[in-house]
């Protein structure tokens, strides 16, 4: 079975000749014939123009200078006023006689090239050569652009369609990083009562840094900034830290305010009482506090002390206060520390909530 030649280099270049007399055409033909090209013929400048309405493909034109009506230099000038045949380079053939300002209308009608009579058939294939060797280079580049285009704009489509995979994928994961938060929140909560947990000095710096990378997806969605200003090492239960910092980065991030992008600041101070705490049930221990700030839509100050029970309260945009009863659980978790969680509010102002830990524990 016969091989397919896709090489766009090997198909025949057109040649259109223009000339008024047939026999010239016919020497022209013959002189070019070996090197394999297709020629056109056209008798006129105005056959030239008509077979340039519907051809573009044209290698070169090869056009006699002196013709009736229309010569070659005027048929020249109306080929080149359309844009699609501007490419198209065209040689002069003319008597050797013609003179420089002819020769120079002949460039400035847009010609390349002169060959002159008696024609010289070596200098005349020699010239075409030159030309067809360039049109085929533009015919390469041009389907090289062609096929970079189009693997560009189907990588253009991968890509896009990877992106919008991955987006669904981290969508899934915050879903799921949600659901898992979630449960874990209701496990601690149903072991606070029954379970011992173990304290340790724990670096509360590296702590939330594995509680942001696990709350990253979250965090991006809602184009949030984390700002965390060194931590002390406290005397805390490990595994009751997670939950604990993560309901209170949740329940900031969810209740940020619209068209507003959510800036959460933790800070600790150590010390000090604890905060809003009376003395008489503090004693007299002193406290370290982690004190998390938001701007987010805040709360009615009168409902401060409802935020913390299981049913959450009504906010003030209607939605109900609580991350899967999250801050009910912070309030357990801080209990079996001994310590406190206060919360300041006011609403379209954000929150702060403090929580404070004996330093003697």
């Amino acid at each position: 079975m016969a091989s397919v030649n896709n090489d766009p280099t090997s198909k025949q270049p057109k040649i259109l000749l223009v000339d008024d007399r047939e026999d010239n055409l016919l020497s022209i033909e013959a002189i070019l014939e070996p090197d394999g090209y297709q020629f056109s013929r056209a008798y006129s400048g105005h056959q030239t123009l008509k077979i340039l309405l519907n051809e573009f493909d044209f290698a070169m034109i090869l056009m006699d200078v002196k013709m009736p009506v229309l010569n070659g230099f005027e048929t020249a000038t109306l080929i080149y006023e359309r844009e699609k045949l501007r490419h198209i380079p065209i040689i002069f053939i003319t008597a050797n006689n013609y003179g420089d300002e002819n020769i120079f209308k002949g460039y400035k009608a847009g010609g390349i090239d002169y060959i002159f009579k008696p024609i010289n058939p070596e200098v005349l294939r020699a010239k075409v050569a030159v030309f067809i060797d360039i049109y085929r280079k533009n015919v390469l580049l041009f389907e090289q652009e062609q096929l970079l285009s189009f693997t560009n704009k189907n990588l253009e489509k991968e890509i896009n369609e990877l992106k919008a995979s991955e987006e669904k994928v981290k969508q899934l994961n915050a879903k799921l990083q949600k659901e898992i938060s979630s449960l874990e929140s209701i496990l601690v909560s149903s072991k606070l009562s029954i379970d011992h947990f173990e304290f340790e000095q724990c670096d509360l710096n590296g702590l939330f840094k594995n509680f942001l990378v696990d709350m990253e997806d979250q965090v991006k969605e809602k184009m949030a900034t984390v700002l965390i200003e060194p931590l002390p090492t406290l005397k805390v239960s490990r595994i009751l830290m997670r939950p604990l910092f993560q309901n209170l980065i949740t329940n900031a991030l969810r209740y940020s305010k619209k068209n507003v992008n959510p800036v959460i600041k933790i800070r600790s101070e150590i010390g000090v009482p604890a905060e809003g705490v009376d003395s008489k049930n503090s004693g007299a221990n002193k406290y370290c506090r982690i004190i998390v700030e938001d701007n987010g839509v805040g709360f009615d100050p009168k409902n401060t002390e409802n935020i913390f029970s299981a049913t959450g309260l009504s906010h003030n945009n209607g939605e109900l206060m609580k991350t899967n009863n999250g801050l009910a659980l912070c309030k357990k978790i801080m209990e079996k520390h001994d310590g406190f969680i206060f919360a300041k509010s006011k609403i379209d102002e954000g929150s702060t909530f403090t929580i404070s830990f004996p330093m003697s524990k």
